[in-house]
């Protein structure tokens, strides 16, 4: 498929197109015309990763269709911080989406301390708003599309099931890893672990909307005002993908800033702007509330456990050749493992 094609079914074949580059998935052009707004027309690419992409239906469905009852509710609690028009096709032969053009990805080796901060706090809110959302979404978990039940989250559990489940599961890991690398197996961790295991089934009260993926690459400036794009919507638990993004820009971006996939964005450079960032977000997301700071805290915890678990598995079978490009090699994921167990110390000792 080509974007000539795409445009003609678009009725869009008078826009001027530039070349906006490609990202893991997608390509994208930049549509300009005095007949419509900006937009940007996106095509999933057939080679990803180094291996061919195979056409799903319904999987495309319900990243196209998260996407835009994503946009949908952040434009809600926080008007323009998302592309206002969205649309997509789904076919065999013909599949792009069309969005707003939404602005300049962030340079983050010109911010300053103060300018990431305040960009931090931002994403931050927007997350904590977005959470009050009725977005009448059923499930949980990463998003699914069929005919029957449209979008949904994939697993159709109670919550609260779901929820010990999970926990259950963490507490099963940390033995794992404890048992294969003794730098985890520390004095009163188990402990801590089932002390935030039990604030999470205690403390969280429903499944809401919100998004796994706001890497510095999925959000943009547009006259200095934060845009979200690209996210990765997911029925989950708010307090969790804070955590999530802490995980992020506290310790792994850096962690993976040598590898093939994120080397271009030289995050080793930027150490001290992504923890700005992530001290911003702390700052909008709990609103100065010690509590909701704890539990956040907590699920950063997981996150970091999670992430070292999931390096551990990788050393331990045949990795992947997008797993070598994600990742590094072997000896790099062993080396994390060492940060890993330093960052839950340091997490720790907040709670």
């Amino acid at each position: 498929m080509t974007y000539e094609q795409a445009l003609e079914h678009a009725k869009l074949t008078e826009s001027v197109i530039s070349d906006l580059g490609e990202g893991a998935w997608h390509q994208a052009w930049k549509l300009t015309s005095t007949r419509h707004e900006p937009l940007v027309l996106r095509i999933p690419k057939k080679f990803a990763y180094k291996k061919e992409v195979t056409y799903n239906e319904n999987a495309l469905r319900a990243e196209y269709g998260g996407t835009e009852i994503y946009y949908k509710y952040v434009n809600q609690v926080s008007p323009g911080a998302a592309p206002s028009t969205f649309y997509y096709h789904v076919s065999q032969d013909l599949t792009y989406t069309i969005e707003s053009y939404a602005g300049n990805h962030v340079d983050l080796h010109q911010l300053s301390e103060e300018t990431a901060r305040e960009l931090g706090k931002e994403i931050g809110q927007l997350y904590r708003n977005l959470e009050r959302v009725d977005h009448g979404l059923k499930g949980v978990g990463y998003l699914a599309w069929n005919e029957k039940q449209g979008l949904h989250g994939q697993f159709s559990s109670d919550y609260r099931a779901f929820i010990k489940e999970e926990c259950n599961e963490v507490l099963d890991d940390y033995e794992e890893l404890s048992n294969k690398r003794p730098i985890f197996d520390k004095p009163g961790l188990k402990d801590a672990l089932i002390r935030i295991c039990e604030m999470r089934f205690n403390e969280i009260s429903h499944p809401v909307l919100t998004n796994q993926d706001a890497s510095p690459e999925n959000w943009l400036l547009n006259n200095g005002e934060i845009r979200l794009i690209d996210p990765l919507p997911i029925v989950y638990f708010g307090e969790v993908m804070a955590g999530n993004f802490l995980n992020l820009y506290e310790t792994l971006f850096v962690e993976l800033a040598h590898t093939e996939r994120y080397g271009k964005h030289r995050f080793q450079d930027c150490q001290e702007t992504l923890k700005c960032i992530a001290d911003g977000f702390v700052h909008g997301y709990c609103d100065h509330n010690h509590h909701v700071n704890r539990v956040v805290r907590g699920e950063q915890v997981l996150q970091v456990l999670d992430t070292a678990v999931r390096h551990l598995r990788m050393i331990e079978s045949e990795i992947t050749e997008e797993q070598v490009i994600r990742f590094g090699s072997k000896g790099d994921m062993e080396k994390r493992l060492t940060v890993f167990a330093m960052k839950i110390d340091e997490l720790i000792k907040l709670l």
